[in-house]
């Protein structure tokens, strides 16, 4: 089974201030059932963008480090006579 997203502590903290959000700026009083539900729709509409994003990210270091062992292969290159 695959580790949840966030921690307990950490979705406790994110339903709390959900909640408070929906209460302050939309005057909409949310339970916990739906709280939860507007959380899971939020966490599995963006998860996509999340995970390409991450790939790209891991990608980028991947070839900035490839650039920088060629760099210090190169500098290894004696001279040829």
């Amino acid at each position: 089974m695959a580790q949840p997203l966030l921690t307990k502590e950490a979705r406790e903290a994110l339903n709390y201030s959900t909640k408070r959000w929906f209460e302050t700026e939309l005057d909409i009083e949310l339970g916990q059932f739906e709280c939860e539900a507007v959380i899971d729709y939020f966490i599995e509409a963006l998860k996509p963008a999340a995970h390409n994003r991450a790939i790209a990210q891991a990608l980028a270091m991947v070839q900035e480090h490839h650039a920088r062992m060629e760099d210090d292969l190169y500098a290894l290159e004696e001279p040829e006579v």
